[in-house]
């Protein structure tokens, strides 16, 4: 697919804001839904409580927005695949959070799951919230198999790269002989960038994409990913529960985009990103001034 190349989003984005509420109304509903169907354990209680009513579901939205490159009723398509991710993203959250990671207090404005519910069950909830990532990301009667199992497992290739990225993170190790520069861009890789590839290759694949232009997509979810773990760092110096619903200096021990560039290096470094995921897009033309947008609109109070 070729067409004018966009370095920022056109006048065609019309009502983005509208457009980000229906997504998110759709995959809270969509996950509403999902668990009703749940049995009523305290397991799935606490995933429910992690997932629900919190969360800008960008990752989602990348979804959606790289589907509507390929077709106008993306959502439709990649709702349950998008809704997926976002119980993977939570996952990973609730795992972050937990006394043995950062023994963190707050997530989205709300205590964490381990300090509402029994250690056991906030323990279990990420397996069940992965388990359920994936049943609803195949179970999706308006697109072909092929599609459905490609795109679970460029899912779950993401997932075992979060594990991978957050060893890396608590561990601060090192890596052979590499810069502290190379280790955490690695570590954000990993950690971070890899579900936003994942979230933009699912709904190209799920759309028609074919593998050249699904690899755009993906390269294109990672610089994204990058700029919002970079902005995410930031945050974690000049922010606090009420603008991004986590307590701040939880990075305090680690070492961070803050520690090597600065507020403003990093800042700097993730327009450098946000350029690179644009630069991937091109090739679309004005039919990925969706996700372009979304792209544009990278701030850590939006992450």
């Amino acid at each position: 697919m070729t067409g004018t190349v966009l370095s920022t989003p056109t006048e065609a984005v019309q009502d983005f804001d509208a457009a980000k509420a229906d997504v998110r109304r759709a995959v809270e509903q969509f996950l509403t839904e999902v668990f009703a169907r749940a049995p009523d354990t305290e397991v799935a209680r606490a995933a429910r409580y992690a997932v629900l009513g919190g969360g800008h579901r960008w990752r989602a939205l990348v979804a959606v927005a790289a589907g509507k490159i390929f077709r106008d009723d993306a959502l439709e398509r990649v709702l349950s695949a998008a809704s997926g991710v976002e119980l993977a993203h939570a996952a990973s959250l609730v795992l972050d959070d937990l006394p043995s990671m950062d023994d963190a207090c707050v997530r989205r404005g709300k205590p964490c799951t381990h300090r509402v519910f029994p250690a056991w069950a906030a323990d279990m909830a990420p397996v069940f919230m992965v388990t359920l990532a994936y049943q609803i990301s195949l179970d999706n009667p308006s697109v072909a198999a092929g599609p459905r199992v490609k795109a679970a497992l460029a899912l779950s290739e993401a997932g075992i790269m979060m594990i991978w990225g957050q060893v890396h993170d608590m561990r601060q190790d090192g890596d052979g002989g590499a810069s502290e520069e190379e280790r955490l861009l690695r570590c954000y890789r990993l950690k971070s960038a890899a579900l936003y590839g994942a979230a933009a290759q699912m709904g190209g694949i799920l759309t028609g994409a074919d593998d050249a232009e699904a690899a755009s997509l993906q390269a294109a979810g990672v610089d994204l990913g990058y700029a919002y773990q970079f902005l995410d760092d930031v945050a974690d110096v000049v922010a606090g529960v009420a603008e991004v619903g986590k307590e701040q200096g939880m990075d305090a021990a680690k070492c961070t985009a803050v520690d090597l560039f600065g507020v403003e290096g990093a800042r700097a470094k993730a327009l450098e990103f946000q350029a690179r995921s644009l630069a991937h897009l091109e090739r679309f033309g004005p039919r990925a001034d969706w996700l372009r947008s979304l792209v544009c609109e990278a701030s850590w109070k939006a992450s």
